[in-house]
């Protein structure tokens, strides 16, 4: 790893961490029932052998992703009341989305990562008028995946391949029903943040026993809904099948995610094209302070590799194209601190020419190396 980016890995690391562990655990007004949590980190990402993505990065002249990363991941604070009639959630600071197979950007670069969905990327009130419905408004967090908005969320560094396809967060009215065992949600927002159209997004969950649940989740955006810089593609219908469990010391989220985009002659897609998935994320906790998280996951365009409809690539890699991707995230927890190093590599078939890896964009495979280090509280 270069020296760079170790010493701003360092130095912003350990702040993370001298802010964090002077902070304490939750801070919480007992009359209000207010919390307030927040998360800082920092993270260096280093693609090995050359395998750098030829388009998507917006900071260099060329499009070309660099080869080596350094940036702040989490400096987020946020603050919450999630009992009572009245309930709300406010989550400021900026963040950053490092994605496997896809180029990076800095935390404040225009037209991604901070930039995408404001310093402000969840805010909402709510309002209880029973113990089992909620009614909220704002700017919420999608219903579907099993992988969070942000980094400190989830067990691997990068965020994956299906993710990567599925909605992340929307504004909108949402109602949510609990009893017993039962959850569900229904919202309509602006689908895939386009600001103009409307989406209806869905989800229903059962706890089959204390460790195990499972739930579908749907969005269903307006027709004509066009593409913005948060979906190249968002007039997609996604349905998502998502199972969590654990056992002892495994924690297990195997999800599966169809997608499909409908024609449309106003959006230039001629055909209705489709995309399919599935992942399987894990950790297994080694003890109190070490886990080890890993996530497999396989995605592939149902189109062929000679369609032309503007619709024919969902997943990235151009039309009839398919990847595989393999994560592997060791972490280490001390008190409110925590390290995680991580190793990934991305395996497309039928790659389009050009959209790859490489200084051509020709290259089928990446591998990447990636430190995080920070705390949450």
């Amino acid at each position: 790893m270069p020296k760079s980016s170790m010493r701003y890995l360092t130095v912003l690391g350990v702040a993370a961490v001298l802010v964090c562990a002077a902070a304490p655990a939750v801070a919480d007004d007992n009359a209000a029932g207010v919390t307030v949590n927040g998360a800082f980190s920092a993270a260096s990402i280093v693609t090995t052998g050359g395998g750098v993505n030829a388009v998507g990065s917006f900071d260099t002249v060329s499009g070309q992703d660099e080869a080596a990363r350094g940036n702040v991941t989490n400096a987020l604070l946020t603050v919450s009341k999630g009992s009572g009639p009245v309930r709300f959630g406010l989550t400021a600071g900026i963040y950053d989305f490092p994605v496997v197979g896809f180029a990076g950007n800095p935390t404040l670069q225009k037209g991604a990562n901070t930039n995408l969905f404001t310093p402000f990327p969840l805010a909402y009130v709510g309002y209880a008028p029973t113990s089992s419905l909620v009614v909220s408004v704002g700017q919420q967090a999608t219903l579907l995946g099993s992988e969070g908005v942000f980094t400190y969320q989830n067990v691997n560094v990068q965020r994956g391949l299906l993710w990567n396809m599925e909605p992340l967060i929307s504004r909108g009215v949402r109602a949510t029903y609990s009893q017993g065992k039962l959850i569900a949600a229904y919202e309509l927002n602006d689908g895939y943040y386009s600001g103009t159209h409307w989406a209806q997004e869905g989800m229903i969950g059962y706890n089959t026993s204390s460790a195990t649940s499972v739930a579908l989740a749907v969005i269903v955006p307006q027709a004509g809904t066009p593409g913005n810089v948060t979906a190249g593609v968002a007039n997609k219908r996604e349905y998502n099948v998502m199972l969590t469990t654990t056992a002892g010391r495994w924690s297990l989220s195997p999800y599966l995610l169809f997608v499909d985009s409908p024609a449309n002659a106003a959006l230039g897609y001629s055909a209705d094209e489709h995309a399919t998935g599935g992942s399987l994320l894990g950790s297994y906790a080694l003890n109190g302070t070490w886990s080890l998280g890993a996530r497999v996951e396989y995605v592939k365009n149902a189109s062929g590799t000679t369609d032309t409809s503007a619709n024919a690539d969902l997943i990235g890699y151009g039309p009839g194209s398919s990847a595989w991707s393999y994560t592997l995230t060791p972490t280490y927890r001390l008190g409110h601190a925590f390290a995680r190093a991580e190793a990934s590599a991305v395996d497309v078939s039928h790659l389009t020419p050009g959209i790859g890896f490489g200084a051509a964009g020709t290259q089928a495979s990446q591998f990447r190396l990636a430190l995080e280090v920070g705390a949450s509280f």
